[in-house]
């Protein structure tokens, strides 16, 4: 009894591909031929195609499958593995399957970070895609810490959310005036915020400057000069140590100083 290559195929499930591929990668030994020049496969190719089948089922790679094949211990080894890699993604699944759910609870857009779902309706489009950047930026406490700042907001807010890029004089005054003391009461809780590298992850110089450039992009300039105007009023006052003041300009002047360059 015997099969031909497509025979073959249907009979374990694969394709003709499949098993060219793993000849080439000597884990199916060649046929024999027919003296028509056919392949023609037997018993035993039939049932080692059903190992190297159930082997990938259960996620080892075909690189390993030769080396382990007559030995009990790398069998183990590579299982153990195998559970391991497994439970990392199964949680990431889990993980990826609750926020899926919360997107759809509260209507939020899909691309809202992480841990900013149940607070996405307050923000704006530029909001959160600074939130993202954050996210990445950021430890999961100071993150925290930013969407207590970010789940505040007022009918001014929301104002400079709308605002033009051409708004006039008067606008920009008024609304630096109603938002400062929201921004001080925000920056003597957090006086992180002055100098954003608390809590940030991997390399400070490049995160500060994704920071600075998104939010070029993502704000138009009407808005930027509504909180630069706000936080000119109330620096003066602020209620923070002489430190933390001095943190801030040393700040600003290193940021000078690379702008410069």
């Amino acid at each position: 009894m015997g099969w031909s290559t497509s025979e073959l195929a249907r009979l374990t499930g694969t394709t003709v591909n499949t098993i060219r591929h793993y000849h080439k990668l000597e884990l199916l030994a060649q046929p024999e031929r027919m003296s028509n020049g056919y392949k023609q496969y037997g018993a035993a190719h039939v049932l080692r195609l059903l190992q190297i089948r159930r082997l990938r089922d259960l996620g080892i790679p075909l690189t390993d499958i030769g080396s382990i094949q007559d030995d009990h211990e790398a069998q183990q080894l590579t299982l153990k593995r195998l559970d391991v890699e497994l439970g990392e993604t199964i949680a990431e699944l889990e993980k990826a399957r609750g926020q899926i759910a919360e997107l759809l609870e509260y209507g939020a857009p899909i691309d809202t970070a992480a841990g900013f779902i149940d607070i996405a309706a307050k923000m704006s489009a530029p909001d959160r895609n600074l939130m993202s950047l954050y996210s990445r930026l950021y430890d999961e406490t100071t993150m925290t810490e930013i969407k207590s700042i970010m789940a505040t907001n007022s009918p001014a807010d929301r104002e400079i959310d709308d605002l033009a890029e051409d708004a006039d004089e008067a606008t920009r005054a008024r609304l630096a005036e109603v938002v400062a003391p929201s921004m001080k009461a925000h920056l003597e809780a957090n006086p992180w915020l002055l100098a954003p590298a608390h809590g940030m992850r991997g390399d400070i110089s490049i995160g500060q400057s994704a920071i600075a450039g998104s939010i070029t992009e993502l704000y138009n300039s009407a808005q930027v000069d509504v909180i630069q105007r706000a936080f000119l009023q109330i620096f003066p006052t602020l209620d923070i140590s002489d430190e933390e003041r001095e943190h801030f300009i040393e700040f600003v002047k290193a940021q000078a100083a690379k702008e410069s360059n």
